[in-house]
Order: structure tokens, then C-alpha cells, then sequence
């Protein structure tokens, strides 16, 4: 068939505008070094709008103060002393109504996020909009858009904004999109991922579907809720939600406010039977609002899901709900560990940021971060709760290095990455910019490739002593940086005050053995306490200490340590190497040079007599 000459005309111009057009809105590459950076933040942190009929936008989660005095206001008439949750449960449906899902799991409002676009969702663009106040991470000094744009600039990082109700599959596919405009408006070939909690879902399930699309080059977890949490199913199931631990609570929120409070002096005046009231509301209340979220249902664990879906979800059209839920179990969560190995193999390079030693806010005992248990995140063996390994335990897999905690409540062999795993023990879910420590962690694997396993590194162990200021104190091997050292080490713990006041230590005990007499230990100074590291064994350390500041009331806190023949950890003694690893390094790095000197002695040589040869 003959195409005409006009034809063609027509066809090679629009060829040459597309080329145009493409040209056009393709950023030139980028040389400036800095990997762009993305966070991607958990469930309730993006601000969403409803969509009026009008085109119109309002704000709708979180609630503004306009929004929950008029519901107060429009309730007021259902006080009822004898039906406590009347009024509350009605402010609350008024409040959060907008949010409301339907039982397919689809949204009953046209909801979105307040902003979408990468111009509007870089840090740029939130302060060109002076829109800061709707982004999660602003505002506080540690890990947040604003410190890492001083880092790699303002057009450099990004927070991905996502309605955080809806499936995580779904999440997933707008999330390969974002990317992919990111790289086009900074130029650069691979971006990195920040995610927090939830939001580690949706970036898990998008490396399930896109790792080979190779477009990440740092992906790190912070408190993932990769396997669900037992947070979760308490309140649906109202388990155990009427038993809520609110010196968890307090101490959680003292951390989320980055504030330094007394929580003995709280905890003493809440009304007695007040948990009973709270808990209802949370089952009766705030759970039949957002159970029918299909993110919601994810996070469900993995052991009580069918068990919930039996129970709790078996309302017409729950059906269609848990066909959304089941493409991100069936997705990543059936194989966490390859999916993440996939991602390795695709180099990207994937490492995982947990917590542990507290008790979920639920009441349930088990090891966690007060919201995801440390079990789910990391995919670690734990002791119940309350409890330590038998002195013969043995880790679950061999695989060459030491994996439990200093405590002997954690054992990390089993973990989905234990290579790429550390864990930050006395750190609350989501604070790891509140622990120095942990917050450099976290900037070394996000912005560099320096960390290449949790073992080569005694700035950095695998299992690390958190150093949060509502801590107070903190102890760790003077040779380690960590609660675990070798046979033959210094055995010289330090007892640090990482408070931002003077305290009084009141005793320091070594396996129950008192040493020494009361003393102040200003902020940031440290004590050295022996202990006998000449032989393999576990012991506790307990810092009795005392506030200046106001009542000043003793607390005594306990640190589990281990002497270990087999620590797999950098151990420095006297200034000199002695992980193995690296003394053979040494080694090996010593027999080279001698190698490499004798063959270039041996040129030299021949080369002096191949000179003077041609000079005869």
C-alpha cells in the first residue's frame, strides 16, 4: 500500500513534535551527586480533602478545630450521664465521617490527597505553597524533609503523599508513577526511599511488583509493619482493646512530643477505670469507622487474619474488600524475605531500621515498639515477654555471626535480612530521629552505601542501646558500643546520662553487687562500671537514679548484658581492631603489600637490567 505524500508529511511532524515535546519537559541529568530522597509516611499522616460537587476542597483528616467544635457543638444535647459513649461516639462519627469507607472498601467521599504532583510535594514546593503544615516530617530539628534538603537541597527530597485508607496495591502503582516523575524533574537515573511503619507496606508491595524496573538505590525500613501487628488486631477485635498500658501510653506520647516529663506524676492521676471507657471507644467508636479500609485490614497479623475476617468481616460487600486486602497478602506478604532478597538482587540496596523492649499499648505481652511487634518488623525470633533465653540457647539458623540481642530476647538469624537488620532496643515506635544514635543510623543507610552488614561497624552494631533523652540513661561496652563484647574485652561498661538535665545516680549494681556511693552525672557525662568479660557469660546491669528537677523520685532501670566468645561485632581494645573479620584483613592487607612491594622490587630490577643490558 502507497502512503501519499501528504500522509507522510503528517505523520513525520508529529513524530518531530512528540520528539519536541519530550525534549521539552526532560530534565537534563543531573551531575550534583545527591540521590533525590523520598519519604513515604504511615497510616494517618497525609493530610486528605474531600472534593465537594462544586470543585471546591475541604480539609477532612486531620480534623480542624473548626470541624471538632462545631461536632461538639452539634451534640451536645446527647450528654447522657448513663450512656458514657453517647456523646463522644457521636462526635466522633460527625468528625470522622468524611473518612468513612464502604464496605467493598472503596471511599464513600471523592477523597485526596491535599497535594500530589512532585513540583508540590517537594520540599521546594511546599514552601513555595507555605504549605509545610500539612506535611508529615517538618517541624521537628531531627530526620525531616527540612534536615535532609539541607543535606542534598530542597528540590532534592520529596514526601509522597497518599491516601492512606485505600489498598496498598493500589498505593504501589502511584507510587512506581511518582517515582518516575521525580527522576524526570530532578534528572537523576535512581531515587531512595524512606518509610515509616504503614508506609512500609506500600513500598514493600511496589518492590513485590516493580524492584526489576530498577529505579531505587536506597530503600530503608523504619518500624515496618511488614508481617501486620497484634496492635492492630486487638483493637478490631476488641481483644484486648479495653486493657490499654497507659505508662506506654504517656511514655509514647512524651516521645512523639520530643518532651522530657515526669510520667510517674500522669500515670498517678488517671481516674481509675478510665481504660475500661477508652477502650470501649476504641473498638465502639473509632474501629467502625476505619474498618473498612482495605490498609487497615492489611496490617491484620498474619496468624489471626482468617480468624478476623471470619469474626469481624461478614457484612455484604466485605467480599469485594478482601479481594483488595488479599493482592498485598498474597503480594509480598507471602514471602517477605524474597521479596526483599529480590530487591537485592535488582541492587537496591535494602535495609531494615526496629525497635524493641516495649510492651504494645494494647496490654498484649510481647516484645515490640508499642505498636508493631519487633517479631512482625524484622521477621526476629523473641522471648515472650517478661522473659530471656535459657542460658543454652542456641540461635535458630547458623549463618556464620552472632544474632541475639545483649538481653537474650531478640535472636535475628531467622530475621527476613538479618545481614541488613539492626535494632534500636528501648526505642517507641516511629521515634528514630528522637535517638541520636539511631538517627545517624538511619542517615548512613539512606544516603550511603557505607554499612555493607550490620556486623562491620562499632559505630553502628546490630543491636544498638537507644540514646532518646527520655531514656535518661543508657549503657554500653566501652569496646563495643553495644551491650554484647567478646571474651578477653576491656569489660568496661559506660553509664551515660543522655538526659538534658543533671541526675543523681543513686547506685550502680553489677549482678546485684552495689558499687560505690551516690554521685550527680551531668548531662551527656558518662561512668565506667567493670564487669568480668575473661569468660563467656550474661549478666545485669541495674542504674538506680533520681531527677534533680521536681519530685525526684528513684527509678531503677536494668540492662541485660552478654560476654560472648562468639560476638560477631566490632570489638576495639586498647585502640586495636579485633573482629576477626577485619584482623584478617589486616593480615591479608599486610602479606599484599609485602606481595606487591617484591614485585615491583623484582620490575625494578629487571628493568635495571634490561637498561643496562641495552647500554652494553
Amino acid at each position: 500500500m502507497k502512503i501519499s505524500k501528504k500522509i507522510l508529511s503528517v505523520l513525520i511532524a508529529i513524530v518531530m513534535l512528540a520528539l519536541t515535546c519530550t525534549v521539552a519537559f526532560a530534565k537534563e541529568k543531573c551531575t550534583c551527586g545527591n540521590t533525590p530522597v523520598i519519604l513515604v509516611s504511615g497510616f494517618g499522616a497525609t493530610t486528605l480533602v474531600r472534593v465537594n460537587d462544586n470543585g471546591s476542597e475541604d480539609v477532612v483528616f486531620p480534623p480542624t478545630l473548626d470541624v471538632i467544635k462545631s461536632a461538639v457543638t452539634d451534640n451536645l444535647n446527647k450528654i447522657d450521664k448513663d450512656a458514657p459513649l453517647e456523646f463522644p461516639a457521636s462526635v466522633v462519627t460527625q468528625i470522622l465521617d468524611p473518612i468513612t469507607m464502604n464496605p467493598d472498601g472503596t471511599s464513600y467521599y471523592n477523597i485526596k490527597p491535599i497535594y500530589s504532583s512532585v513540583e508540590d510535594t517537594s520540599l521546594e514546593g511546599f514552601r513555595k505553597n507555605d504549605a509545610l503544615k500539612y506535611v508529615p516530617y517538618t517541624g521537628s530539628k531531627f530526620l525531616d524533609m527540612e534536615c535532609i534538603g539541607e543535606k542534598i537541597g530542597d528540590d532534592h527530597v520529596f514526601n509522597f503523599l497518599f491516601d492512606w485508607r485505600i489498598p496498598s496495591d493500589e498505593v504501589a502503582d502511584q507510587l512506581q508513577q511518582y517515582i518516575m516523575d521525580v527522576l524526570q524533574y530532578t534528572g537523576h537515573e535512581k531515587a531512595s526511599i524512606y518509610c515509616l511503619s504503614q508506609g512500609s507496606v506500600c513500598v514493600a508491595q511496589y518492590l513485590y511488583k516493580y524492584a526489576d524496573k530498577e529505579l531505587l538505590e536506597n530503600v530503608v525500613f523504619n518500624d515496618p509493619i511488614l508481617e501486620g501487628s497484634d496492635f492492630i488486631t486487638d483493637i478490631v477485635s476488641g481483644r484486648t482493646g479495653y486493657k490499654l498500658t497507659y505508662g506506654e501510653i504517656i511514655k509514647l506520647v512524651e516521645n512523639i512530643l520530643h518532651t522530657e516529663i515526669e510520667i510517674s506524676d500522669i500515670a498517678s492521676i488517671i481516674p481509675e477505670g478510665i481504660d475500661n471507657i477508652v477502650g470501649m471507644g476504641a473498638t465502639q467508636i473509632v474501629i467502625p469507622m476505619v474498618k473498612d479500609s482495605p490498609a487497615y485490614l492489611e496490617m491484620v497479623t498474619k496468624k489471626d487474619y482468617e480468624d478476623v475476617l471470619k469474626n469481624y468481616y461478614t457484612a455484604e460487600g466485605n467480599e469485594k474488600l478482601i479481594e483488595k486486602v488479599n493482592k498485598t497478602r498474597n503480594g509480598f506478604m507471602a514471602d517477605i524475605e524474597g521479596t526483599l532478597r529480590n530487591a537485592q538482587k535488582h541492587n537496591i540496596d535494602v535495609s531494615i531500621v526496629s525497635s524493641s523492649g516495649k510492651a504494645l499499648v494494647t496490654g498484649t505481652g510481647v516484645n515490640s515498639d508499642s505498636i508493631v511487634n519487633t517479631e512482625y518488623s524484622c521477621g526476629a525470633y523473641c522471648a515472650p515477654w517478661g522473659e530471656t533465653f535459657p542460658e543454652d540457647y542456641v540461635q535458630k539458623k547458623d549463618i556464620g555471626h552472632d544474632c541475639v540481642s545483649p538481653d537474650r530476647t531478640v535472636d535475628l538469624s531467622c530475621g527476613y535480612l538479618p545481614e541488613k537488620t539492626w535494632i534500636i532496643n528501648d526505642l517507641f515506635h516511629g521515634m528514630v530521629e528522637w535517638a541520636p544514635n539511631s538517627l545517624a543510623l538511619v542517615e548512613k543507610l539512606l544516603y550511603t552505601h557505607d554499612l555493607k552488614d550490620a556486623w562491620s561497624s562499632k559505630e553502628f552494631p546490630q543491636f544498638m542501646q537507644s540514646d532518646d533523652p527520655t531514656q535518661n540513661v543508657q549503657a554500653v561496652f566501652a569496646d563495643s558500643n553495644s551491650l554484647s563484647t567478646k571474651t578477653g574485652g576491656n569489660g568496661k561498661i559506660l553509664v551515660k546520662n543522655v538526659a538534658s538535665e543533671d541526675i543523681l545516680i543513686n547506685s550502680i549494681s553489677v549482678d546485684g553487687n552495689k558499687s560505690g556511693l551516690p554521685f550527680v552525672l551531668k548531662a551527656g557525662e558518662t561512668a565506667a562500671v567493670s564487669v568480668d568479660a575473661s569468660k563467656e557469660h550474661y549478666g545485669t546491669i541495674s542504674v538506680s537514679y533520681s531527677k534533680l528537677a521536681g519530685v525526684g523520685k528513684e527509678t531503677v532501670k536494668d540492662f541485660g548484658y552478654s560476654v560472648k566468645d562468639n560476638y560477631s561485632g566490632i570489638v576495639v581494645n586498647h585502640g586495636k581492631d579485633e573482629n576477626t573479620a577485619s584482623a584478617l584483613n589486616k593480615v591479608f592487607g599486610i602479606v599484599w603489600n609485602f606481595f606487591n612491594r617484591a614485585i615491583r622490587y623484582i620490575a625494578d630490577l629487571f628493568g635495571t637490567l634490561i637498561s643496562q643490558i641495552k647500554g652494553a
